[in-house]
């Protein structure tokens, strides 16, 4: 039983550490999954805004909506970038079709001012271990 409460209180003292120095650096690991089926969908230009006072710097976006897109230009806000699962198929089957969505949904909005997109990923079932 005491080898027990001193292991607990161990793993509590390295989350603890852990938690104390990553967190007050500015490097923790939070984001936020950004989905656009809703029937009540908050303006994107709020969205954005409250994302930034909150101090989120990452973002999943399910879908490259254009309002979206727009609203995240010229922010710092680093964003992983789905393409929505109901094109894989078109997509993995046409070379055309995968150049025109990446040229329409990620190259026409990086530029200086753009959207900070860091990664393109298939479908919405990938984890963000990629994105850290």
């Amino acid at each position: 039983m005491a080898q027990e409460k001193a292991s607990t209180c161990g793993y509590l003292v390295a989350f603890l550490l852990v938690f104390f120095i990553v967190v007050p650096s500015g490097s923790a690991w939070i984001g936020v999954n950004w989905g656009t089926i809703a029937t009540h969908q908050l303006p994107p230009e709020k969205v954005v805004k409250m994302l930034k006072e909150n101090g989120f710097h990452k973002l999943k976006l399910f879908d490259a909506d254009e309002r979206i897109m727009a609203a995240l230009m010229g922010t710092d806000i680093e964003v992983m970038l789905a393409i929505p699962n109901n094109m894989l198929d078109r997509i993995s089957n046409s070379p055309k079709a995968a150049d025109s969505w990446l040229y329409e949904n990620v190259t026409s909005y990086l530029y200086t001012g753009g959207v900070k997109i860091k990664l393109s990923i298939l479908g919405h079932i990938l984890t963000l271990c990629l994105f850290l």
